[in-house]
């Protein structure tokens, strides 16, 4: 997965482009999207304007080492 970032003025009419070929995921409200390739094919043929933002990493939980009883 990609993460996007659209511009606030066309976010609505990219939205409605991206939807058209597959879900995408909102994780951020700026507005902020996981897409798959074939979203940033449709956005960049219809002239849409979006700038790749690195992921977010996620936390990896510490593992606890226990010993055996």
């Amino acid at each position: 997965m990609l993460t996007i970032r659209l511009s606030k003025a066309e976010w609505a009419k990219a939205w409605r482009a991206m939807i058209e070929v597959a879900p995408v995921r909102l994780i951020r409200d700026d507005p902020v999207y996981e897409v798959l390739p074939a979203h940033l094919e449709v956005l960049t043929a219809r002239g849409f304007t979006y700038e790749v933002v690195p992921a977010r990493s996620r936390r990896a939980e510490k593992r606890r080492h226990g010993t055996a009883d």
